[in-house]
């Protein structure tokens, strides 16, 4: 890769800090982090410490191939996105600094050091604090956009400013109309979890409802969401919570958000109490996540305070609909065509987990908070 045309740029962007910027005179050097399925992204760096991010978006989905095309426009979304959360919420995000449209590039804040929370949860490590500063944060970005307090006009304005749809149909295909449908050549899961396929696709009330949960997200412009705040789309440093990986932001309804963030904590879950080497101490971890997510939930549920209509309709359907979005999560990962690396050598976790999702949809119009939905999704008694 060349690292001086990356530094180059960085050099010429306007909006990157001038103690940043690489000079003529400087050696830099790059390398490829992280491994999404959409982006490539770059850490362009000198010996000296001196490094910066660079976000690259290409013409098609990463994991998939060059037969599955995408804009590169989404790009210009995720920094739009990544400024209006470092405004609403300074420090919930990298800090963005500058957009190269002709590059397709996004520049921003290294957080070298933070580790991808997905890691620590896989390796039984989590602050609580973590769940409590990600629910806050959310919370403002959501309460500072949402339609209720922003108004109808304001909301169609953010949402053509955005101009993400190739993203939000991505979304759409992948999260709840691929995975529901038996013939798609993109799905794929385990020999375990295929033995367990008829419990989806013979069972219309899930079918029924996962498309139901494809029609909120489509249609219901609420506030502004992250679009896929997974546990590797979240980095920590101690305490410190950043959110990162907004390429599939839009408005579109709260509970999408929350649900992606439970159903984490669900998988987490079934994790732990499958692994048998140190098994007391995964279980307790494992009872931990349960904690976590009420932690989660409640302390947004404390921060956003704005809502349309009554304030208990409104935290009734909310968590309904996030029970719907974290089934369709769940069921997406387990049988779809992007996994999460949490499961991979627990067949019975991974079918567990299925069960979680399939019971979720089943159930999403009997859950109205947070503790329920856990009950029926973990089996809890």
């Amino acid at each position: 890769m060349d690292s001086k045309r990356w530094g180059r740029l960085a050099q010429e962007c306007v909006g990157i800090p001038e103690n940043l910027k690489f000079n003529d005179s400087e050696e830099t050097y790059v390398e490829e982090i992280g491994d999404g399925n959409l982006n490539v992204v770059l850490r362009v760096y000198t010996h000296d410490g001196h490094s910066i991010i660079v976000k690259h978006s290409v013409p098609y989905i990463k994991c998939l191939g060059e037969g599955y095309p995408l804009g590169v426009e989404r790009i210009d979304a995720e920094y739009k996105a990544l400024v209006k959360f470092h405004q609403l919420s300074p420090g919930c995000v990298p800090q963005p600094y500058a957009f190269n449209k002709q590059h397709n590039a996004v520049f921003m804040e290294d957080l070298e050091g933070y580790q991808i929370l997905r890691e620590s949860l896989m390796n039984g490590q989590f602050d609580m604090k973590v769940a409590e500063n990600l629910g806050h944060s959310l919370a403002i970005v959501h309460r500072e956009t949402h339609i209720g307090k922003i108004g109808e006009e304001a909301i169609e304005k953010l949402y053509q400013h955005l101009d993400n749809s190739a993203m939000v149909n991505l979304t759409a295909e992948y999260v709840f109309t691929r995975p529901f449908s038996r013939a798609d050549e993109t799905n794929k899961c385990s020999p375990e979890v295929s033995k367990q396929l008829k419990l989806v696709y013979g069972d219309e009330q899930v079918l029924s409802t996962a498309s139901e949960m494809r029609q909120i997200f489509t249609e219901k412009r609420e506030c502004l969401i992250h679009g896929d705040l997974h546990a590797g789309s979240v980095m920590v440093k101690g305490t410190d919570t950043r959110m990162f990986d907004i390429e599939f932001c839009t408005v579109g309804p709260a509970a999408f958000d929350l649900g992606v963030v439970v159903a984490n904590f669900i998988f987490n879950y079934h994790r732990h109490m499958s692994i048998e080497e140190d098994n007391d101490s995964h279980r307790v971890f494992a009872h931990k996540m349960v904690d976590a997510c009420k932690l989660f939930v409640n302390t947004y549920l404390e921060h956003m305070t704005e809502r349309s209509g009554d304030r208990e309709d409104y935290v009734n359907n909310l968590l309904s609909e996030t029970a719907g979005f974290a089934g369709c999560e769940i069921i997406r990962r387990s049988i779809g065509a992007a996994h999460y690396p949490y499961l991979e050598g627990l067949p019975l976790a991974e079918v567990d987990c299925l069960g979680a999702g399939i019971r979720l949809l089943q159930a999403r119009h009997r859950i109205q908070d947070v503790d329920r939905l856990l009950v029926i999704a973990l089996m809890l008694v």
